[in-house]
């Protein structure tokens, strides 16, 4: 039934604008620019590697809240989410591991060291773009950046001061507010903004979930050579969860807290017609707190203490480069990077239910800090060839040097265009892994970076005066030197270097405008992934010659925009997501089990019913996610959400 739908789609993205070809088009969709693949305006149709635009206008029509269910809809994305709204959710993009994909918000790295990122609290508050790169990007963004890169980009504020506030309400308990102000000239401009998300959650106690987003930009350019834009996001949350480790839902009062800032600076002065100098600074800094006292002197749980887990970390960064263009179309950087990273873990216990005194346990404070130094070329040889090639070298305090490169090449002949590139990547360990010093897991600070080698070949043509455009991506990753825990000796370090794995695969998509208002998008990707070398582990989580777990190996989008007139927009998104293997941690020994396949649609809808070029604006807005409820598992033992209903309206002004 699957094939069967999206062939069916796939011969209407193309037919109907074949019959259609005859007539002239009435407007020319200009390719939209990237920054995330180079750090440079580009087309993306020029860029070397695969890249994916989505944009904030169609988040607020569709009403998403969430970036994870942006990334829903991005080609060899496997989005995974333990439990209700804020359980831990990661990205498996291409295959990769969930910490091989950097994620940026205006430039600043909101990974914790050593690559994980926790998708769940990220949201779209004054999102104006969405930019996900496909494939290595270490020579860009040094550790992390394995399989690709996720960058947001915040809305700047442009033309006369306006604001927007919007409200929505709906299942379990949701409620949504937002509101904003922005404005700006070609001097300086501004935009602030904060959004509220609540949510009691898909389980019947203790599932509340809480997110507050405040950010501001401000850009200025005092004059014709000078740009410069600050940018600070600050988010609180708080996520209650009555589940054990095997999602049985058994305790009451179990939380989890957390915040955290991020600013950034970006500055440019022209310094000559033909060379430019750059400064970015970096601050991301994070608390979170864990807190589970007993349920009361009979807990289930068995514990007879309360305890509250603490976590602070940060990342500071500075990068400074030079852009020289000796000639149009040919560019050539070279910069300097310093990163300083700092973690604290701690824990602490009381045996008394009322708050008596308690007692730090497993504590580990420590810092690193990395130097890099980096090169890029790129060359564009007119309308019809893109060429660059990078190298970058890190100087980390814990485990030495790396050296990365990356070059990459796109051809456009006619309405086709095809492009390649090659490169390696690699993922710093985690402050557990080197500096871990509690009796069960010991640190080594000698640990080697995991690393991978990656190369890609891709096509995409134009069809029907472009009207339609269908592109294929095959890609190939091996990744080395993956960090294991081992036992060991008491005192001896409990991680080394040992597993392999491998993932290769085809990412197919397509995009039609048959009619004038009816967008058409859909894809598919097929993957395959094996260990390669387990290493030490005798766990079926990372077995010889199996599937790596959670990434299913089928999944596919077809997607549908339609806007019959000028006040009205109308959505529909159908997601499947295949097969895939997982480990059940129930039974003992534990065992690998195939989580069966499953689809989601999602509608939405954006109704205008005031407007006018001297009054604010009022739509109505509506979305379904899972509109007929289907039951699923994206983790063994964990109900994906169920069928929900959001409605409310915006107003701009």
């Amino acid at each position: 039934m699957t094939r069967q739908l999206y062939a069916a789609v796939i011969t209407m993205l193309i037919a109907v604008p074949a019959a259609r070809a005859q007539q002239p088009a009435d407007t020319v969709e200009l390719a939209p620019v990237v920054i995330t693949p180079s750090r440079r305006a580009a087309p993306v149709d020029r860029v070397t590697s695969a890249t994916t635009v989505i944009t904030g206008d169609e988040l607020r029509a569709r009403g998403t809240r969430f970036v994870l269910d942006a990334l829903r809809d991005v080609p060899g994305a496997a989005v995974v989410q333990v439990g209700s709204f804020g359980g831990l959710t990661s990205l498996f993009l291409r295959g990769g591991n969930s910490n091989y994909v950097k994620v940026l918000v205006d430039g600043v790295p909101m990974n914790q060291s050593g690559g994980a990122f926790d998708f769940s609290d990220l949201t779209t508050a004054d999102v104006e773009r969405i930019e996900v790169v496909h494939g290595p990007a270490s020579v860009i963004y040094g550790s992390d950046a394995v399989t690709g890169v996720v960058q947001i980009f915040t809305r700047r504020g442009i033309g006369r001061a306006h604001g927007t506030a919007a409200a929505q309400g709906g299942t379990l308990g949701a409620s949504t507010l937002d509101a904003s102000v922005s404005g700006g000239d070609a001097r300086a401009g501004y935009s602030v903004g904060i959004a509220r998300i609540n949510t009691r959650g898909s389980y019947a106690f203790n599932s509340h979930y809480r997110n507050t987003t405040l950010d501001a930009r401000m850009d200025a350019r005092p004059d014709s050579l000078t740009d410069a834009a600050v940018t600070i996001r600050y988010a609180d949350r708080t996520y209650r969860f009555p589940t054990d480790g095997s999602g049985n839902a058994v305790d009451s009062n179990q939380v989890s807290n957390g915040d955290g800032v991020t600013i950034g600076l970006d500055a440019g002065r022209r310094l000559a017609s033909r060379l430019t100098a750059r400064l970015g600074l970096a601050l991301h800094a994070t608390d979170d707190a864990f807190d589970d006292r007993p349920d009361g002197p009979a807990d289930s749980t068995g514990f007879a203490f309360a305890s509250d887990r603490l976590a602070s970390t940060s990342r500071r960064s500075a990068d400074a480069r030079l852009v020289f263009r000796p000639q149009p179309g040919l560019s050539l950087t070279a910069g300097s990077q310093l990163e300083l990273e700092r973690e604290r873990q701690s824990s602490q216990t009381s045996s008394d239910f009322g708050g008596g005194p308690a007692t730090d346990a497993n504590v580990f404070d420590a810092a690193r800090h990395t130097w890099a130094g980096y090169a890029e070329a790129a060359a564009e040889l007119g309308h019809h060839a893109s060429l660059d090639a990078g190298a970058r070298l890190d100087d980390n305090s814990a485990f030495g040097t790396f050296v990365t490169y990356r070059t990459g090449a796109s051809v456009r002949l006619g309405g086709t265009r095809v492009r390649a590139s090659a490169g390696n990547a690699y993922k710093a360990p985690t402050f557990s892994e080197n500096f871990a010093v509690s009796p069960f897991e010991v640190g080594d600070p000698n640990l080697r970076p995991e690393r991978s080698n990656s190369w890609e070949v891709g096509a995409e043509q134009s069809l029907a005066r472009r009207a339609v455009t269908v592109g294929a991506t095959y890609f190939d990753q091996r990744f080395r030197q993956l960090i294991q825990y081992l036992s060991a000796a008491p005192g001896e370090p409990t991680y080394a270097n040992l597993a392999a794995a491998r993932s290769r695969g085809l990412e197919f998509t397509a995009s039609s405008v048959p009619i004038r208002g009816l967008t058409l998008v859909a894809q598919y990707t097929w993957l395959r992934t094996r260990v390669t070398d387990a290493g030490a582990s005798a766990s079926p989580v990372f077995a010889l010659g199996e599937q790596l777990v959670r990434r299913p190996a089928h999944t596919g989008r077809v997607g549908l925009h339609l806007r019959p007139q000028e006040r009205v927009s109308l959505f529909a998104n159908a997601n499947f997501v295949g097969r895939r293997d997982d480990v059940d941690f129930r039974p003992f020994p534990a065992e690998r089990v195939t989580l069966p396949a499953y689809h989601t649609i999602e509608v939405a809808a954006a109704i205008t019913v005031l407007t006018g070029p001297s009054r604010p604006s009022l739509a109505l807005t509506a979305r379904v996610e899972n509109l007929f409820n289907a039951a699923y598992e994206s983790v063994v033992g964990f109900p994906g959400r169920r069928r929900g209903l959001l409605a409310g309206a915006r107003l701009d002004f």
